[in-house]
C-alpha cells in the first residue's frame, strides 16, 4: 500500500514537472513572438518594407517550433514572409495558435465575424 502511494506520488510529480515544462515553453514562445513583433513594428514605423535576413531567420526558427498545421490554409497562414506587414500577420497568427493551444475555447474576432 505504501509502495503504491509512493509510485502515485512519483507519477504525479513527473506529470507536474512536465506540465510546468510545457507551460514554460509556451511562455517562452509567446515572449519570442512578442519580441519579433516589436522589431517588425519598429521597421514598419521606419518605413522599411523588407524584413532583414537575421530577423527573418529568427522568426523562421520560432515558426518551426510550432505544432504542425492541420490544414493547408493554416499552414499558409504560418508561412514565413519576406515583407514586414505580411510577416507581422504571420506572427500574430502564430501567437493566436499558441493561445488556442492553451485555451481551446478562446474566442477570436474571426470567430465573432463568423458567428461562432
Amino acid at each position: 500500500m505504501i509502495d503504491q502511494a509512493n509510485r502515485d506520488i512519483a507519477a504525479f510529480q513527473r506529470a507536474e514537472a512536465e506540465r510546468r515544462f510545457h507551460s514554460r515553453q509556451h511562455a517562452d514562445a509567446v515572449h519570442a513572438i512578442d519580441a519579433v513583433l516589436f522589431q517588425l513594428e519598429n521597421l514598419n514605423l521606419q518605413g522599411v518594407d523588407r524584413v532583414p535576413a537575421v530577423l527573418r531567420r529568427h522568426a523562421g526558427r520560432i515558426l518551426e517550433g510550432l505544432p504542425a498545421a492541420e490544414t493547408e490554409e493554416a499552414a499558409e497562414a504560418l508561412r514565413l514572409r519576406y515583407r514586414v506587414l505580411p510577416l507581422m500577420d504571420v506572427m500574430f497568427n502564430a501567437q493566436e495558435l499558441l493561445f488556442r493551444l492553451r485555451d481551446p475555447e478562446r474566442i477570436t474576432e474571426r470567430d465573432e465575424e463568423l458567428g461562432a
